[in-house]
């Protein structure tokens, strides 16, 4: 009877396994094979290097230079391993630990545990792959700014892409992955996809231990493609110099080609601190910096312009014929509106006396302008501010480009459900109330005046030819050339006359037309403004320098200039590169 039981038993125990063993192996088989096949082949996905930028003479401004990752896939690192890496790269096994479970692109792709770790710990870490099973180094570019704070609010930087982003833009797996780096300000940002590349993988198949047995296949990633700057980063530097330690914008622009030859803001800041893992601090510092580093102050910040705005309030007052060359205005130092208003008051408490529009512009004589803009209306000063370029974001290829604002009737109605006083007129007509420009709009202004109407288009990339937009045409704006003459006759006094509010502007080596502004910012000190072009006789530059808060434009804005304009002339004499 027992052997009977037991014969019964192991017949059943034969019976259950040859069941199970069916279940594996055919009614599963497709299954369980499937998973071998992802265990045995694994795809690694592969970053394309990033196109470089460089300025005009072919220095390189952002780069990729080596950087050692290490890089672990989970499913083949064994717990007791943790301490060992622990140990190796200073971190502590829970963070060791959230960085394997991390989400992954690919199941068995390695998961980052460290990156840019030294060349010591690199080697630390090959040596002892043999107790590290699943643990690797992956050599990769990170990117590099060798000028650090030169130029950088327009190369901007780049920064891991978001899970938002991802999930917006992974379906072009041949763009972005899940641990894709993408621009965040600046040209980084703007032409992304030309400097990103394509990306590439390789297909493997790997041991029981996880080492690879085999390369199957491999696509190797395209490089981005390099930009080249108009800027000129020896003549950007000098600029920064200029304007260290002040919250300053310069912007300088080759009239005869539309390039950017300099577009610096000051305080700066490195970029490399937004790509290397370690300098967390330091981003930290630049974020909560009440000097507002990051912000690009000639491009993306607006401001009054005070009375460098007297140039469009001058072609304004000429055009529609509400003044002539020989018009005159009388300025006892005080201006009234009616006679029961309280005066406004001109800069120049004694009074200039009797100001025709050259004389005006010369000394900047507040009541004249004043004077022009009771006889027009907030519309028409509009209307030619947009002409020149204001009030509208400039096509430019950089970030965060601010519009400014030119208001008018129409906007003070929508906007602050009012209308418009006279008395804001006057205070438009030199440049204050509503009114917001950036440096580079007012750059725009200028230039246009200089060449006499025609439209300016400042670039910052120089394109290989066939490439980028196509060349615009010389347009001109419909305001006579006899009116822009008037008004650089008179910028050319604001310098070369002994009235002139920018004489401290002037060189020995060419005569220079300019206009100043000191533009009212209470309860602070005033902005200083300076913006010209050079030479008066065939413009070859033109400029616009912006002190924040930085009081007179005829002292602080004109040292800026004179500075400029010397290191401009030892280093390209009378000719641009």
């Amino acid at each position: 009877m027992r052997f009977l039981i037991l014969k019964i038993a192991m017949f059943t125990g034969l019976l259950v396994l040859a069941l199970a063993l069916f279940i594996v192996q055919v009614w599963n088989g497709s299954y369980y094979r499937t998973l071998g096949d992802k265990n045995r082949i694994r795809l690694i996905p592969m970053e394309a290097p990033r196109g470089r930028v460089f300025d005009r003479n072919h220095r390189a401004l952002a780069t990729n230079r080596p950087s050692y990752d290490v890089v672990a896939t989970p499913e083949d690192v064994h717990r007791d391993e943790y301490p060992r890496l622990s140990k190796l790269l200073g971190l502590t096994e829970a963070a060791i630990k959230q960085r394997m479970s991390a989400s992954r692109e690919y199941p068995f792709a390695p998961a980052v545990i460290e990156e840019d770790v030294s060349q010591e710990i690199a080697f630390k870490i090959e040596e002892r792959r043999p107790e590290l099973p699943g643990v690797s180094i992956r050599v990769s570019g990170r990117r590099f700014y060798p000028y650090q704070q030169t130029a950088s609010h327009l190369i901007g930087f780049i920064g891991k892409i978001n899970s938002a982003e991802y999930e917006k833009l992974h379906e072009n797996q041949l763009l972005y992955g899940m641990n894709s780096l993408v621009g965040r300000m600046g040209l980084e940002k703007v032409y992304d996809e030309k400097l990103r590349g394509e990306r590439g993988g390789r297909q493997i198949e790997v041991n029981a231990r996880g080492n690879m047995v085999r390369l199957l296949s491999e696509k190797t990633p395209v490089p981005g493609e390099d930009l080249t700057m108009t800027i000129d980063l020896e003549f950007q530097k000098k600029i920064m110099d200029l304007i260290q330690g002040q919250h300053a914008a310069v912007a300088v622009l080759d009239l005869d080609t539309d390039e950017l030859l300099a577009l610096a803001s000051s305080p700066s800041y490195d970029p490399n601190v937004f790509v290397s893992p370690g300098a967390s601090k330091e981003r930290l510092a630049f974020l909560k910096d009440e000097a507002s580093p990051l912000v690009d102050r000639g491009v993306s910040s607006a401001y009054p312009p005070g009375s460098v705005f007297k140039l469009v309030t001058a072609l304004a007052g000429l055009e529609t014929g509400k003044i002539t060359p020989s018009t005159t205005f009388h300025c006892t130092g005080l201006f009234h509106l009616t006679p029961n208003s309280v005066p406004r008051k001109c800069w120049f408490a004694r009074g200039h006396g009797d100001m025709n529009v050259y004389e005006a512009l010369e000394r900047s004589c507040n009541v004249f302008f004043y004077s022009v803009g009771k006889r027009l209306s907030p519309d028409d000063i509009a209307e030619y501010a947009r002409m020149l370029g204001l009030g509208e974001a400039m096509r430019l290829e950089t970030s965060n480009i601010a519009p400014g604002l030119v208001p008018d009737s129409a906007w003070k109605k929508k906007r602050l459900k009012e209308k418009w006083y006279q008395g804001e007129t006057l205070s438009f007509a030199i440049g204050q109330g509503y009114l917001l420009t950036s440096p580079v709009q007012i750059l725009r202004m200028t230039s246009i005046i200089a060449k006499d109407g025609e439209i300016v288009e400042p670039h910052l990339i120089r394109w290989p030819e066939g490439e980028g937009e196509a060349p615009h045409e010389h347009k001109r704006l419909s305001i006579k050339k006899a009116n822009f003459e008037i008004v650089k006759q008179g910028m050319f006094q604001v310098v070369q006359s002994d009235y002139g509010t920018g004489q401290l502007g002037r060189v020995d080596f060419g005569h220079m037309a300019a206009k100043t502004g000191t533009a009212q910012a209470p309860p602070l000190n005033s902005h200083a403004w300076m913006t010209g072009f050079f030479p008066y006789e065939h413009p070859k530059l033109a400029f616009a320098v912006f002190v924040e808060h930085g009081g007179s434009g005829g002292i602080a804005g004109a040292r800026i200039v004179k500075g400029m304009l010397e290191t401009w002339r030892d280093m390209y004499g009378q000719k641009v590169a």
